[in-house]
């Protein structure tokens, strides 16, 4: 787990060089399940580990089956709220030289998620994670995964856009789906210039 001062946007020290498609206020905290990182190395024979994914906060006992859309979390000081599924990139792609980790992590689920900070404040190493509140439990971190990249359905999209809590770009995302238009994943996933 990352540790520090938690400000709306980031960790203090830890700033984001993309902020056109990471960090902001939706995604002011990357969290990944810890869990994950022993399926990689098993599966791909990667030397990979916690952070290995670039995120900010590194979990135990949380996946995308028992983390939804709204939940709230007390952190130490901080209160965090889920915002939206990581959409995979092709950044952990290139730094393991794996061409398809990103593509694999999208169609597995292993995304993790992202919070927005509703209370800023410190955060140590020890802190425990404490849900506070859980608004959408029917709406998990996988199920939104499963509805945006795999089953496509347009009444479940529908009940996405309309939460308060789901991030602007994924509804973006979700209403261009329903509307009939297909993304172009490739840039995604496989980095710039592959179309």
């Amino acid at each position: 787990m990352n540790k520090g001062f938690v400000t709306e946007t980031n960790f203090v020290g830890d700033e984001v060089a993309d902020k056109v498609h990471h960090g902001g206020i939706d995604k002011a905290i990357f969290c990944y399940p810890y869990e994950h990182y022993a399926k990689w190395r098993d599966e791909l024979q990667l030397e990979i580990d916690a952070g290995g994914f670039g995120e900010n906060l590194c979990v135990l006992h949380m996946n995308e089956t028992n983390v939804c859309i709204g939940d709230k979390y007390r952190i130490g000081e901080v209160t965090v709220e889920v915002s939206q599924p990581r959409k995979p990139c092709w950044k952990p792609a290139r730094k393991y030289q794996t061409l398809e980790l990103s593509k694999l992590t999208e169609d597995n689920g292993r995304t993790g998620w992202y919070f927005r900070v509703l209370k800023t404040g410190e955060i140590k190493n020890d802190d425990i994670i404490e849900l506070i509140d859980r608004p959408n439990p029917d709406w998990s971190i996988a199920r939104c995964n499963e509805v945006l990249n795999h089953s496509k359905n347009h009444e479940d999209a529908k009940t996405l856009v309309a939460m308060d809590q789901l991030a602007f770009a994924w509804k973006k995302s979700l209403t261009k789906m329903i509307e009939g238009h297909s993304e172009n994943k490739n840039p995604r996933l496989y980095g710039p210039n592959v179309e």
